[in-house]
């Protein structure tokens, strides 16, 4: 506000808002505009070195000596160790989550910028000193780490000296070709090491896109992959041919995911997809309103409409009859503050229900209305009353607590097998 036509001084602790008229001026000639992008790259970069250094220090105070005295109980499974990078061998497992609770990010994203750390700043140190001193960017020192990351010292030195002096001038495509060039002729075996590498590595994974929609990514050998992708492409050719106008890009889309679900084969056994559904039963019904509750899919939110739409497709919406290989569970959560309270089908809940009223009319014969009798049959019922149910601090019952109710459905389509 203004008193007078002057701004009112701001309330002490009242965070002050920076603008970016505040930082760069309209009045600023374009060469000054041209050094503060230079700058800011190498202050980013410099900013960027220094967070693997602090990293890198920090995983080494946590060596792999510190998981021997818990043995193999509790320790990463076999995929696990196989997707393990090679640079935190020698750190203990719990660096990568300590790292994401430093940092609020993902497990995934600090296992990887603690591989990162640990290789700019041991073989990859070349690389780290031009980061620092601002002569490489981010995304140039991130190329040379994938395609260095797991060549020895010698050779990773002889790439350096030949692709670093001029690494500041050459685009980061140009830059990628040099060092592969390089690479190839100091260790002739890099590149069949590598393939065998990526393909010991292929898996299948989903990435979410705009919309609602989601990408399906297949990793394998790279003439497999243009098979597939021709062999998806013809499908199309001939929906298209068969008088379907959609786009190629839908038609393709539609074709690979049929050729893969094959929800027309029946001839034999069939292999079930699981989708794990977290809604609100108000959000499923058929009158509720625009801005109902959006439901989970797998971890990933999808609007109640949706839902609704999914559900009616695998024949579950109503609660009444799942399909063939099928399960409905419902899960109890709190409404205030959204923990899952209760997981179990509704067949245990109602046997829950059927115990919780038994054992509430002896309550009251055998204690007298006083209260804490009867509190060991009720703790009983509440570890048993549902699959993974988890146990109320006010000795409720899960299937009486008036608790909002939610559906956990794992709906299953016919594909082949």
């Amino acid at each position: 506000m203004e008193d007078g036509g002057l701004p009112r001084p701001p309330v002490e602790g009242e965070p002050v808002p920076v603008l970016p008229a505040d930082v760069v001026s309209r009045d600023s000639g374009e060469l000054e505009l041209v050094c503060d992008i230079w700058s800011a790259d190498a202050h980013v970069a410099r900013e960027h070195a220094r967070q693997a250094a602090a990293i890198a220090e920090l995983a080494r105070r946590r060596s792999v000596e510190r998981d021997t005295a818990l043995g193999l109980r509790g320790g990463p499974g076999p995929d696990s160790r196989a997707m393990r990078p090679a640079a935190l061998t020698d750190v203990s497992d719990d660096v990568v989550t300590e790292l994401a609770l430093i940092r609020n990010c993902s497990e995934a994203e600090a296992g990887r910028l603690a591989a990162e750390s640990l290789l700019l700043t041991t073989t990859l140190a070349a690389t780290w000193s031009e980061l620092y001193a601002g002569r490489l960017t981010v995304r140039k020192a991130r190329i040379l780490l994938d395609l260095l990351e797991d060549a020895d010292d010698a050779v990773a030195a002889g790439v350096h000296a030949r692709v670093l002096p001029g690494a500041e001038q050459c685009p980061p495509g140009r830059l990628a070709d040099r060092a592969r060039y390089h690479l190839y002729r100091l260790d002739a075996e890099a590149k069949e090491r590598r393939r065998k590498e990526a393909e010991r590595r292929a898996d299948v994974h989903v990435e979410r896109t705009a919309d609602d929609l989601g990408r399906l990514v297949v990793e394998g050998p790279l003439p497999a992959v243009h098979a597939a992708r021709d062999a998806v492409d013809q499908y199309a050719r001939w929906m298209r041919a068969d008088g379907d106008d959609r786009p190629m890009g839908v038609l393709r889309s539609a074709a690979a995911l049929d050729l893969i679900l094959r929800p027309w084969d029946a001839s034999r056994p069939s292999v079930t997809a699981q989708l794990h559904i977290h809604a609100a039963l108000p959000s499923l019904r058929a009158d509720a309103p625009v801005g109902a509750a959006p439901a989970e899919l797998d971890g990933q939110w999808i609007s109640a409409a949706q839902c609704r739409e999914l559900l009616a497709q695998l024949a579950v919406l109503g609660l009444g009859s799942v399909p063939t290989g099928g399960a409905v569970h419902v899960a109890i959560d709190d409404p205030a503050t959204g923990e899952t309270l209760a997981v179990a089908t509704r067949a245990a809940l109602r046997r829950a229900a059927g115990r919780g009223r038994r054992i509430r009319r002896r309550d009251r014969r055998s204690s007298g209305g006083c209260p804490g009798r009867g509190q060991e049959e009720r703790t009983h019922l509440e570890g048993t009353g549902g699959k993974g149910g988890n146990r109320r601090r006010d000795g409720r019952e899960d299937g009486h607590s008036g608790q909002s109710g939610r559906s956990r459905q794992s709906g299953r389509s016919r594909q082949s097998g």
